[in-house]
Parts: C-alpha cells; sequence; structure tokens
C-alpha cells in the first residue's frame, strides 16, 4: 500500500474513532441529564425532630409517634407531598434541642418561641396552637408573690420537663433569689409522680397535657386526681411552632423554599379546623 493510501486509511480510522468519542459522551450526557430531570422531580425528603413525650401534643404511643400536632403537619405535608417527603422523627426534648444547638438537625417541633436562649432556632412556622402553662402545686404552697418571699424561708422545689424553657421573669428572679430551686425530670409523668410523692413542691407544664397525664397515672396511683393539687397560677401563655435551624443554607438549600410553602399548608389546615 502506497503512502497516500496508508495516509487516508489513517484519516478514515481516526474519524470513525472520533465519532465513537463523540457518541459515548453523547451518550453519558443524556444519561446525566436523565438522572438529573429524575431527581428533579422526585420530593426532596425533609426530617423534622419531635417531642416524644409531650401529650397530647406530641408524643410516642405504641411505637408511633401521634398527637396534636404531628396530625396538623401530616395533614400539611400531603399537600406539599409533590415537591416534599416529610418524615417526623420521635426524639427527646432535651436532645432535640441539643441537635438542633449543635447543627445537627434541619428542624424540631413544637418549641416556643426563645430569641435569646435559644438562637442557633430561626425562623419558626406560623403557629401551631396557643398554650397554657401554669403551676400545679401541692396544698398549701403558692408562687403568687414569689420575688416577695422571705429569705429564711425554705426554697419552693419546682420540677419542669427537661429541656423546658417556660419560667416567667418572676420565677427567674426568684430562681436568682433562692427563693425557688428548679429540678428538670425527664417528662410530666415523672413530674407528676414526683408532686404526688411530694418530691416536689409545684409542676409548672402546660395545663392540658399537665392534665391528661394526672388521668393517665390514676390507675397506677390511688388517690391521684385533678384535685389532690392547686391550679395556683398561670405562668406563660405562648404559641408552639416548628424551630428551623438558624442558618446551614449551603447544607439545606430548599430550606427558605420549604418554610415558605410548610407555612402555608399549616395556615390551609389550620383554617379547615377552624371552620368547618
Amino acid at each position: 500500500m502506497s503512502e497516500v493510501g496508508k495516509a487516508r486509511r489513517c484519516r478514515k480510522l481516526h474519524q470513525k474513532y472520533s465519532d465513537y468519542i463523540q457518541a459515548v459522551r453523547l451518550l453519558v450526557l443524556c444519561i446525566f441529564f436523565a438522572s438529573a430531570l429524575v431527581r428533579a422531580a422526585s420530593p426532596i425528603p425533609v426530617t423534622i425532630l419531635a417531642d416524644d413525650s409531650y401529650p397530647p401534643y406530641s408524643y410516642v404511643q405504641d411505637g408511633k409517634l401521634v398527637g396534636i400536632y404531628p396530625t396538623l403537619i401530616l395533614e400539611a405535608a400531603k399537600l406539599i407531598k409533590e415537591e416534599y417527603l416529610v418524615e417526623l422523627r420521635p426524639i427527646p426534648w432535651k436532645r432535640g434541642v441539643a441537635a438542633l444547638e449543635h447543627g445537627e438537625a434541619f428542624a424540631l417541633m413544637p418549641p416556643y418561641i426563645h430569641l435569646d436562649t435559644r438562637p442557633y432556632i430561626w425562623p419558626y412556622s406560623v403557629a401551631l396552637k396557643q398554650e397554657e402553662v401554669v403551676a400545679f402545686c401541692n396544698p398549701g404552697v403558692t408562687l403568687q408573690n414569689i420575688t416577695q418571699s422571705h429569705s429564711e424561708k425554705e426554697p419552693i422545689n419546682i420540677g419542669l420537663n427537661a429541656g423546658f424553657l417556660i419560667l416567667d421573669d418572676a420565677l427567674k428572679q426568684a430562681r436568682k433569689n433562692g427563693h425557688i430551686v428548679v429540678w428538670e425530670n425527664k417528662n410530666t409523668r415523672a413530674n407528676i409522680i414526683k408532686l404526688f410523692k411530694k418530691r416536689i413542691d409545684c409542676y409548672i407544664n402546660d395545663r392540658l397535657s399537665t392534665l391528661i397525664g394526672i388521668s393517665e397515672l390514676q390507675d397506677q396511683l390511688p388517690g391521684l386526681s385533678a384535685q389532690s393539687f392547686v391550679e395556683d397560677r398561670v405562668v406563660l401563655s405562648r404559641s408552639a411552632h416548628i424551630g428551623y435551624l438558624k442558618g446551614y443554607e449551603g447544607k439545606y438549600p430548599f430550606k427558605a423554599d420549604f418554610i415558605t410553602k410548610m407555612d402555608a399548608a399549616l395556615n390551609t389546615v389550620l383554617q379547615k379546623s377552624t371552620h368547618p
């Protein structure tokens, strides 16, 4: 074969090789874009941590998360299911708060708004419900005028659920002055038992949650009833929310869009429940 013929053959082989490489590249690009389209069409998974021991609002029963707030949020999640797949994951409250503090979770429900003491949570969702926090005390004990207590008196022992920030200004001052001592116990059940056995003098928590807890413990603690204690005073009236991890938009690029859409869905569900 002449040199000219060899050159022509080499050019043809080179052209075929180039065409082959282009075809492979085109195939790879098609696969990449097809995968991207599938991913874009798939709902984005979103996990919200939820208090596992706060009946009737959010708690685990028979291994399943139930309550007023999970029901509300999951109903709202159905309205945005084409874009987001929402999972509620039960967790002890104090551990859930710590997860947000350390940047380990996207959201937690249902905190009250505490801008100063929990700067790592922002923003908050629309209000899920207004809760009324009250003090239940044993007869003969009162938190009325607590800041005027005489220093020679024994301090009043107050039980709180671990991780709950629900003292008003008067109680914070009384704690600072040594008029009260705060004991953080695991949950509502543990606090009611300690209150009934007079291991604490008062228990501060949401009214409805406490009354349900008392009812559920009556078989276990003969003589226990709501009348065993005095509802001493209202401490706070606060709204509950979904609290989101502040910042971390790079880790959660969907954050702003999800919050907007979840708020709109929650408002729709809340309006239906208010106006059947």
